[in-house]
């Protein structure tokens, strides 16, 4: 059943705008280190045209996609999920966790 129902925890890749690639020197497929407060990922970066900068009044902010699961095999190493970034707080105005919002950094490496 494994190939039919993959695994929710399987490995994924860290997506990326071309602009902020361009930016950090990251091409497709490079390997990049994502880091927050509680931890970090490894992965192979896809750059795509699909995820854009926004423009938050008149600031760039750059923004990144990693999935949650449902990943390609092999992409990432082995235990390096989206899950180590989460923070562990909980939104005041909503009173929900805030694991799908929050603030990175990504380098080459």
């Amino acid at each position: 059943m494994r190939y039919l129902t993959p695994s929710p925890s399987r490995n994924s890749s860290w997506r990326s705008g071309e602009k902020l690639a361009n930016k950090l020197g990251i091409g497709h497929g490079d390997t990049v280190k994502v880091s927050s407060n509680r931890g970090y990922i490894k992965a192979k970066a896809v750059v795509t045209k699909r995820i854009r900068t926004l423009k938050v009044d008149g600031k760039d902010i750059d923004t990144i996609g990693i999935p949650i699961h449902w990943g390609y095999e092999g992409v990432a190493k082995k235990g390096f999920i989206a899950n180590t970034l989460t923070p562990f707080v909980g939104d005041a105005n909503t009173q929900t966790p805030e694991f799908k919002a929050f603030l990175v950094n990504v380098e080459k490496v």
